[in-house]
């Protein structure tokens, strides 16, 4: 259903960008004198992949490999998830190819998760997951190329680089950490799993086309935190096995801009 959904709206915005511009004339530019306003806003939609890197603590190895206790864990590997991002934008002009932007957003509907094998049923593997809803605030550097001629209109589009960093702020971090078991084992909540707060670099590429009345960018970007997420007085056996647990999202959002 969310697929149909994701796709109809994929089709919604691209039937609009279409019709808009077979309305127009060839020669026509559209907001010719738009590059001289001093800010922009607008409004941003999309979906972010959120994968997890880490390390192994230097005991994971010798305690997999020679602990007698059964829920030792011997295989541990992240779940790549999906979250819908939905923010608010504001760009300020530098110079006519610099610009500064702000793009605070709310990312929803995703969770944070590892799978893992432990001894006693090494062949099921099993699932610890942390809900989340993050907030975000980036901020960054964009870089974008004089406006140039595209599908037969003249000064069309630009593409561009955006550079920066962000702070990030889980609302429920303070919840339970569930790891769900395929087999014999049930279901255990932990409390406080990670830590809610972040920072990170961020580094994306976009094109933005102009036209009558709007500014569409299609944009993907790579975030990388580098903040250790994993608590120190962390109560599970398993996140004490991992060192520089870090959150890490692919974004793929559509920015609309006055």
């Amino acid at each position: 259903m969310q697929y149909l959904l994701r796709n109809k709206i994929g089709l919604a915005i691209l039937s609009l960008c279409i019709s808009s511009a077979a309305l127009a004339q060839r020669d026509e530019v559209f907001r010719p004198n738009h590059d001289n306003n001093p800010y922009f806003f607008g409004i941003s939609v999309g979906l972010s992949n959120y994968y997890t890197s880490y390390r192994f603590d230097n005991r994971f190895m010798s305690s997999s490999a020679s602990s007698q206790n059964p829920l030792s864990a011997i295989n541990i590997s992240p779940i790549n998830t999906t979250f819908f991002n939905l923010g608010l934008i504001g760009t300020k002009k530098i110079s006519n190819n610099v610009y500064v932007r702000v793009n605070p957003n709310i990312l929803i509907s995703g969770n944070k998760s590892f799978k893992f094998n432990v001894k006693a049923t090494k062949d099921s593997s099993q699932t610890f997951s942390t809900a989340s809803t993050v907030i975000q605030l980036p901020i960054g550097l964009k870089f974008q190329s004089d406006r140039y001629n595209g599908f037969r209109f003249n000064e069309f589009m630009r593409h561009y680089l955006i550079v920066g960093g962000k702070f990030d702020f889980d609302l429920a971090s303070g919840g339970p950490g569930k790891i769900s078991p395929r087999g014999a084992f049930t279901s255990i909540d932990y409390q406080s799993s990670l830590k809610g707060t972040d920072f990170g670099a961020e580094i994306g590429v976009g094109l933005s086309f102009y036209l009558r009345y709007a500014t569409i960018s299609p944009e993907v970007k790579f975030s990388y935190g580098f903040r250790d997420l994993k608590k120190v007085s962390n109560s599970i056996p398993l996140l004490s096995n991992l060192d520089n647990v870090s959150a890490n999202f692919v974004y793929f959002t559509i920015h609309i801009e006055n």
